[in-house]
C-alpha cells in the first residue's frame, strides 16, 4: 500500500502484527514509525520500542518479540537491514503464530516481490516519493496546521522551490508562520524559500562546522563565495547542521539511541553518526546562541538588511568571539 493509505490505516484501521517499510524516502519512514509507535504503545511510550540493526538470525528477533515490554505488555520491534537466511519463509511462518501484544516492523531499502508475496499487500508499505498531487496536498495540510494561507499560485510556487523535500517543507513553513499571517503571494514565497540543489559540494563546510574548526570553516566559506555560491544557500546549509546538533542533544538528554535519532530525522547512517558525535562536542549554550542568531540573520538576508557575506562571516565565527546582535527590522518587506 502507499504511504498515504498506510497513514490512514494507522489513524483508524486495525493493526497487523508485522509490517514492512520498503523504499528510499526516510521522511515518510520516520513519520510512519512515529505514528505507529503512538498508536500501538501510546504517545509517551518510547521505552517499549526496540531497534535492531543488521540481524542475521531471526531467532534473536523472535526472542525480543516474545519478551514483553517494560511497565506494559506491548512491545514494538523495528529491524533494519535484517539479513537472516530464508527471510520470507521465516516471516510467513511467524505471521501464522505471532507473539501476542507485539508489533514487528522491517525497514528495507527496496521492496522485493518475494516479501510482498509472503506478507501480503496490506502489510507492506512502499516508502516512495509522493506524486506531485500528493506532495501538494501534504504541503497544504502542513500549512493549514500552522494557519498559513497562500494566494493564487503561492502554494504551487512553494512546492516547486522545495522540490519534493518534506524536511525543507517543515522548516520553511515554521519560519513563514513566524513572519506573517497574511496570505503568501508567489513573489513573497520566492523571497522566503531558497532551493537547495542536491549537487552542491558544500559538505566540506558543514563537516568543518560540525567539528568546530572555526578557521577552516571560515576559509571554506570564503572559497565557496569566491566561486559564486550564494551566501544565503551557504547559511541555510550551515544553520541546518546546527539545528540537527540541537535535536541530537535533546535526543541524548531524553536517553534516545543514535538509531532512533537517525530514523526521526531521516538521516543517512553516516550523517546521523557525525551529528551525534558533534552533539557531544558542542556546548549547549553555543548551539542556543547560534540558533538565536540564525533566525535574525535569516530575516536580515531575506529582507536585504546589511551585506549577506558579512552576516554569513559573523554567524560562522560566533563561537570564537561573542557579540550582541545589532538591532534590525524584521518581517517581510513592505508591500507596495
Amino acid at each position: 500500500m502507499t504511504i498515504e493509505e498506510a497513514m490512514a490505516v494507522l489513524g483508524r484501521g486495525n493493526l497487523e502484527p508485522v509490517y514492512v517499510l520498503a523504499g528510499p524516502n526516510r521522511y515518510w519512514a520516520g513519520a510512519w514509525l512515529k505514528r505507529a509507535r503512538e498508536r500501538f504503545l501510546g504517545a509517551d511510550d518510547e521505552t517499549n520500542l526496540v531497534r535492531l540493526d543488521g540481524v542475521q538470525d531471526f531467532t534473536a528477533v523472535r526472542l525480543e518479540l516474545a519478551s514483553g515490554g517494560f511497565f506494559g505488555s506491548r512491545k514494538m520491534v523495528v529491524v533494519e537491514h535484517g539479513r537472516w537466511p530464508k527471510k520470507e519463509e521465516q516471516l510467513a511462518r511467524y505471521i501464522e503464530d505471532p507473539a501476542p501484544d507485539a508489533m514487528l516492523v522491517l525497514v528495507e531499502e527496496k521492496l522485493t516481490p518475494s516479501l510482498d508475496k509472503a506478507l501480503g499487500r496490506h502489510r507492506v508499505v512502499e516508502i516512495k516519493d509522493l506524486t506531485p498531487v500528493s506532495f501538494q496536498r501534504f504541503v497544504q495540510e502542513e500549512a493549514d496546521r500552522r494557519n498559513i494561507r497562500f494566494q493564487t499560485g503561492g502554494l504551487e510556487r512553494f512546492c516547486q522551490l522545495v522540490a519534493g523535500n518534506e524536511y525543507q517543507v517543515q522548516q520553511e513553513l515554521e519560519k513563514m508562520a513566524l513572519w506573517s499571517l497574511e496570505a503568501w503571494r508567489p513573489g513573497d514565497v520566492e523571497e522566503q524559500v531558497v532551493p537547495i540543489p542536491g549537487d552542491e559540494p558544500l559538505w566540506d563546510v558543514t563537516d568543518a562546522l560540525l567539528r568546530r574548526e572555526a578557521a577552516k570553516t571560515q576559509a571554506l566559506v570564503m572559497r565557496h563565495l569566491s566561486r559564486g555560491v550564494a551566501p544565503l544557500l551557504l547559511f541555510i546549509m550551515m544553520a541546518r547542521q546546527i539545528i540537527q546538533v540541537d535535536r541530537a542533544q535533546r535526543a541524548q538528554a531524553a536517553g534516545l539511541s543514535v538509531g532512533l535519532f537517525q530514523q526521526q530525522e531521516g538521516l543517512r547512517d553516516f550523517v546521523a553518526k557525525k551529528v551525534w558525535s558533534a552533539a557531544h562536542q558542542w556546548p549547549a549554550e553555543d548551539v542556543a546562541e547560534l540558533m538565536e542568531w540564525a533566525g535574525r540573520i535569516d530575516v536580515a538576508m531575506k529582507t536585504g538588511y546589511g551585506e549577506p557575506e558579512v552576516w554569513l562571516a559573523l554567524w560562522g565565527g560566533l563561537w570564537t568571539g561573542k557579540k550582541n546582535p545589532p538591532g534590525q527590522r524584521g518581517g517581510r518587506k513592505d508591500r507596495t
